[in-house]
């Protein structure tokens, strides 16, 4: 059974202008996390939303949350890291 992964508005415009190299970086990410779901290393909790936050291409966070039940990703946004631009 494979994992759905569901994109919010946030997360789409945070794509807009990233560039290519980005947007491939962030569909790799993604299409590995389909069949086993996605890691749940440093999760943090705001508003009672338990969240994780991974590297992608270096420079950037993906930010995600999970619903194991429903085997459904949601991702959040996607930022520059501290430090990095």
């Amino acid at each position: 059974m494979t994992w759905g992964i569901d994109l919010t508005s946030v997360a789409r415009s945070d794509l807009v202008g990233l560039g290519p190299d980005l947007d491939d970086a962030v569909t790799d990410v993604l299409m590995t996390w389909l069949a086993e779901g996605p890691p749940r290393e440093g999760g943090r909790t705001v508003m009672d939303i338990l969240f994780y936050e991974v590297p992608v291409a270096d420079d950037y966070l993906l930010a995600y949350a999970v619903d194991d039940g429903r085997r459904r990703v949601a991702v959040l946004w996607i930022r520059s890291r501290p430090g990095m631009r």
